[in-house]
């Protein structure tokens, strides 16, 4: 299984005091501190869902069931995305792949952010079954229903 680097374990440490301190409207002092937590938290959930495919194509039930620790970090990584997605942050435009579309509708990606930790969950239970046609298909449609339904809508297409 691929290792997530320290910088991915940083984010996820970070996302976990995020989701406590949920509260909190000004998480950064500017837009680039915003962009840098909110880059932080992406890459670490593609960090986390790459060990998991892994995991799942090794075919081996114990791998897969120690994936689930990767899909819980994707989980509770969700749970942070609206904190570091504050209204007002979205002024870097053209450093980040973030589209103006988030601010412009708020209610749809927290939507959007609410499903992928409703998949991931549903990810965690399927990979801890060790079964990896089941893990496979709930990775598919983690991967197309939560990612891509967010990246299709608010995220602008790199060139």
């Amino acid at each position: 299984m691929r290792i997530v680097r320290t910088r991915h374990l940083a984010a996820a440490i970070v996302a976990g005091s995020l989701v406590a301190m949920s509260g909190t409207t000004a998480l950064a002092a500017n837009a680039a501190e915003s962009l840098a937590l909110r880059r932080a938290v992406m890459q670490s959930i593609g960090a986390h869902f790459g060990a998991t495919v892994a995991a799942i194509k090794s075919g081996d039930t114990k791998q897969i069931q120690a994936a689930a620790k990767q899909a819980m970090a994707i989980n509770t990584l969700s749970k942070g995305i609206l904190i570091v997605s504050p209204k007002g942050s979205g002024s870097e435009v053209g450093k980040s792949t973030a589209s103006p579309k988030i601010w412009q509708d708020w209610a749809g990606f927290q939507k959007a952010a609410a499903t992928l930790t409703a998949e991931s969950a549903k990810l965690v239970a399927a990979l801890k079954s060790g079964d990896a046609k089941a893990a496979m298909a709930q990775f598919a449609a983690t991967g197309k229903v939560a990612c891509g339904g967010c990246h299709g809508t608010f995220r602008v297409k790199k060139k």
